[in-house]
């Protein structure tokens, strides 16, 4: 089979630029109290709004935990994870309804320099609110 070589890499290169407009215009996530967290939970989907009811129930003990969640996953706010890295944030923290897909996208943003941890539920099994305090609270000490 014959192949252009020259074609390929150029197509290759096109793909490149698109995904680095991507990253530039089209990745998006939110913050929530992440300004001083020490650990930051990182959450999606479902996970994310269970997350969210336990990262303000501990914030309200005066616990520094923030949250940050992707709404695009492709591409992933890899930036806004290396920001979080030069303020106070101690520890990543994935929480998710998988074994672990996110997570390996918090590893590479950390690229090693900090901890990333990481709780799963599988089996469409939803942890409550109290579930993920503890969880939480588990790895702020």
């Amino acid at each position: 089979i014959f192949f252009d070589s020259e074609k390929l890499e150029k197509h290759n290169r096109e793909l490149q630029e698109r995904y680095q407009r991507m990253e530039r215009e089209d990745c998006r996530w939110e913050d929530i109290h992440t300004q001083d967290a020490t650990l930051v939970v990182v959450a999606y989907g479902i996970t994310s709004r269970v997350a969210h009811s336990a990262v303000e129930n501990l914030r309200s003990q005066g616990k520094m935990v923030g949250m940050v969640r992707p709404i695009t996953l492709f591409p992933f706010p890899t930036k806004r994870i290396q920001e979080l890295m030069k303020g106070p944030c101690r520890t990543f923290l994935a929480l998710e309804l998988s074994n672990g897909q996110m997570v390996d996208d918090v590893r590479l943003a950390v690229n090693g320099q900090k901890p990333v941890e990481f709780y799963g539920r599988m089996g469409g099994n939803v942890p409550s609110v109290e579930e993920l305090e503890q969880v939480i609270t588990r790895h702020l000490n």
